[in-house]
């Protein structure tokens, strides 16, 4: 088979570069409604979506440090904390983005009433 379509497709690389690139685009949108807007809604959007990114990006490399051998050198708490750490900062980034969502829709719903 064609070693590219193995690397984009069969290894995930295809679907990884497409959910970091969304959620980069997500975190742009939300800091440029935050800016233009002076919603604090759209911080806690970006916020979560930074942290969504992060931990995505922590989920992608984790494979590759252990291939280097990196993880032995970092120890054994470090390689727990790595291995914990994508769990919670999804589920933070998760419920900054809804919690982001919902202060920013109830914003705008005081200031169009006003």
């Amino acid at each position: 088979m064609n070693p590219l379509f193995d690397t984009a497709v069969k290894s995930g690389l295809l679907l990884d570069a497409l959910g970091v690139i969304g959620l980069g685009l997500i975190g742009l949108s939300a800091v440029r409604l935050a800016q233009r807007r002076q919603s604090w809604g759209g911080t806690t959007m970006a916020l979560g979506a930074i942290t969504l990114l992060v931990a995505r990006l922590i989920v992608i490399t984790r494979p590759h440090l252990a291939e280097l051998g990196l993880l032995q050198l970092l120890g054994d708490t470090s390689t727990r904390l790595l291995l914990a750490l994508p769990s919670f900062l999804l589920t933070l980034g998760l419920a900054g983005v809804v919690w982001g969502l919902w202060a920013h829709e109830r914003w705008l719903k005081e200031t169009s009433r006003n």
